[in-house]
């Protein structure tokens, strides 16, 4: 979708955020609070149920979240859409974890900041799957040691997989269909099925030697490079 489908958001329904950030941020958060919107009212068009809001500060640091969640309703056993906003000082065992990725980043705890959307649905019916699903962008801001310029980096991660109880191939291909649609719109006509196996090595059980459910996609690290 553009970015004028998402475009615009009531920052003052919120209590963990004072107002929309600047810059890739903002639109950030605007796709992600209009997007658990969206899914929370078509899941409570279809059950009949409302979901129970719960907003959250996150203590000590900054920023916090809005978690929704659905139990015990019509045809969900439990359900949640939740959607955070957070920021702080990086630990130092992050800073080695990104480093070692090849994120160019200096000091022992710069300041990041991180947005994401998340969901699990877990139907009644043991014949309708399972679905997970989350998206995030990352961002930490520091400045080199020599230069003293500020040095930003930025990247987008997520991804989405169904576990069914009982395998219809159906749901499978139509899964798999609307991930590929939704990759292709990207532009890049290798992001499904390099995202895809991504998603398969990435939720593979080792000790069953079998993937999770009927996989999906995953990615990491995605930035204009």
């Amino acid at each position: 979708r553009s970015k004028d489908t998402y475009s615009g958001y009531d920052y003052s329904r919120l209590k963990f955020v004072d107002g929309k950030s600047p810059a890739m941020r903002g639109d950030m958060e605007e796709f992600i609070l209009n997007l658990q919107d969206e899914i929370c009212s078509a899941i409570e068009a279809e059950d009949g149920s409302k979901f129970q809001e719960d907003q959250w500060i996150r203590p000590g640091e900054g920023g916090g979240g809005r978690s929704r969640v659905l139990q015990d309703s019509k045809h969900f056993e439990k359900a949640g859409v939740n959607v955070s906003v957070v920021h702080g000082k990086l630990p130092l065992a992050a800073v080695r974890q990104m480093k070692s990725r090849g994120r160019e980043i200096f000091g022992e705890n710069p300041p990041f900041y991180a947005c994401g959307v998340s969901l699990v649905m877990h139907p009644r019916n043991p014949h309708a799957p399972t679905v997970h699903a989350n998206f995030r962008f990352f961002e930490v801001v520091s400045t080199h040691p020599e230069t003293g310029k500020e040095h930003t980096e930025w990247w987008f991660g997520g991804g989405a997989d169904l576990t069914p109880n009982y395998l219809y191939e159906e749901d499978a291909v139509h899964f798999h269909s609307a991930m590929k649609a939704g990759c292709d719109a990207g532009g890049k006509a290798d992001f499904y099925p390099r995202f895809k196996a991504w998603c398969d090595k990435y939720f593979f059980i080792k000790h069953r030697d079998e993937c999770r459910g009927v996989g999906g996609i995953f990615f990491d690290d995605m930035d204009s490079s």
